[in-house]
């Protein structure tokens, strides 16, 4: 009993993901997305980047009822924060930030719903592209010249630049691995995450949720192209892997 008091606690109090029927397996594959080396331990999912998600959580009418879940609701997960080794440590805000993008990833991903019902609602549409070599200046105009448009270096730096024009669709952001972070890192790099890379921001200056599908395309299928020519990965504003120019569409 003292479990499910926890539970029904913890579902009211922290990001949760609820489901109408268990997706089983299908969401420890999404998260796999999000983190390959996502691992079960003692009724959790534990992520590198210090995130945890408890469950699934079996509903009953007295956890739904002490918890304020909706109606119907038959498996839940909530959110929680890890201790973490110094060298890894980041904020308990960091983590939260970061619980609420996995949770609102997952559900879109597996038809759940989050709770509270809006998280972080102003999610723009940008897609990142990690990798541990790059491309020279030059060349990544090239891979992106055909999704963007006419692409001009600007702010040049040792350890950065952008690529800017007129009538672009996107706008391309660049930092060398000196300024790379680990700790803040996408769990999507996987063991890589612990090398230094290459980061570059692909944004289309828009709201996700207010992009028309083709450009929401047109930026996937650009990440992939710069992926795919600097040895990396593409990942979308919630830290999922992006493997198809789709993924970026309104879920």
């Amino acid at each position: 009993m003292k479990l499910f008091d926890h539970s029904a606690d913890r579902l009211a109090d922290r990001t949760a993901l609820l489901f109408t029927a268990d997706p089983g397996e299908e969401l420890l594959d999404a998260a796999r997305l999000y983190d390959p080396e996502v691992r079960r331990w003692f009724g959790r999912l534990v992520f590198s980047n210090g995130v945890l998600l408890f469950g699934p959580i079996a509903i009953s009418p007295k956890i739904e009822q002490r918890a304020g879940l909706p109606a119907g609701t038959a498996v839940a997960w909530y959110t929680g924060a890890a201790a973490q080794r110094t060298s890894e440590r980041r904020t308990h805000e960091a983590k939260v930030d970061d619980g609420e993008l996995l949770v609102r990833g997952l559900a879109e991903r597996l038809g759940g719903i989050t709770r509270p019902a809006a998280l972080q609602p102003q999610l723009a549409l940008v897609a990142s592209v990690y990798s541990e070599r790059a491309p020279a200046v030059e060349q990544a105009i090239g891979v992106l010249r055909p999704y963007a448009g006419e692409l001009r270096a600007e702010d040049a730096t040792e350890d950065s630049y952008s690529l800017s024009g007129k009538k672009i669709s996107f706008y391309t952001a660049y930092w060398s691995p000196r300024l790379y972070i680990e700790r803040e890192a996408p769990p999507a790099l996987g063991a890589a995450r612990t090398r230094p890379h290459h980061h570059w921001d692909l944004h289309a200056g828009i709201r996700a949720s207010d992009a028309p599908p083709e450009l929401c395309r047109t930026v996937g299928a650009a990440s992939l192209a710069l992926a795919s020519e600097a040895g990396g990965i593409a990942v979308d504003a919630a830290g999922f892997i992006i493997n198809s120019a789709d993924d970026l569409l309104p879920r």
